[in-house]
């Protein structure tokens, strides 16, 4: 999920190099169709749960207590606000850091952001080797700082070949930290509730 969402903007920006913005949104419009095609398809079988059904407001009241007594679970959610307040600069910014910095155009953008979506889709391939050698808080902190390199060299890079290189550098940054992250809360939540931490943690990090 975290790699996908990484590659996919970089495919978007090679589509609006090469066929302009309006052809991107109408295949983004087109694009929804396949996972709604699939929800629709599908037979769910789902397992009954053994508790109680709970009242919307006690459900939610019970997983906001829950989720502001688990000290992890606090310290995951703190942690993806930062990196989402501050790591979606790299993205958010990056038109202008091509047309007034680089002074490039669409085609120059479309590559940056090929450098993060290829960034991204090796992190995400490497993420189960890297795991094997280091433990998931200091995966987290070594792609915090990957992502912190990116933005720090982005601000001045003299040329589109290094942005890129920083860019891809963030990119493997970016899809395992989200994916730390994600992991971290659902480590630390039972699973009679996970699905509420999990909301909250995406509320604020996406908020």
């Amino acid at each position: 999920f975290n790699t996908v969402r990484s590659v996919g903007p970089a495919l978007g920006g090679f589509i609006v190099a090469a066929f302009g913005a309006p052809i991107a949104l109408v295949l983004s419009a087109i694009s929804y169709m396949v996972p709604l095609a699939a929800v629709l398809r599908t037979r769910w079988t789902v397992q009954g749960s053994p508790l109680p059904r709970q009242p919307v407001a006690a459900a939610i009241y019970d997983g906001a207590r829950f989720t502001l007594i688990s000290s992890e679970i606090i310290a995951a959610i703190t942690r993806g606000t930062l990196l989402g307040i501050t790591g979606i600069a790299i993205l958010a910014l990056l038109p202008l850091i091509v047309r007034d910095h680089l002074n490039g155009g669409a085609i120059v953008y479309g590559m940056l952001m090929g450098g993060f979506g290829i960034g991204a889709l090796l992190g995400g391939v490497a993420a189960n080797r890297i795991r094997r050698l280091v433990s998931l808080e200091w995966l987290i902190r070594l792609s915090c700082l990957a992502c912190a390199a990116c933005s720090f060299t982005l601000t001045y890079s003299p040329s589109p070949l290094l942005s890129i290189a920083a860019l891809a550098l963030g990119g493997v940054g970016w899809v395992n930290a989200w994916s730390g992250l994600g992991v971290s809360v659902q480590l630390a939540s039972p699973r009679w509730i996970v699905g509420r931490t999990i909301s909250i943690y995406y509320a604020f990090t996406y908020g």
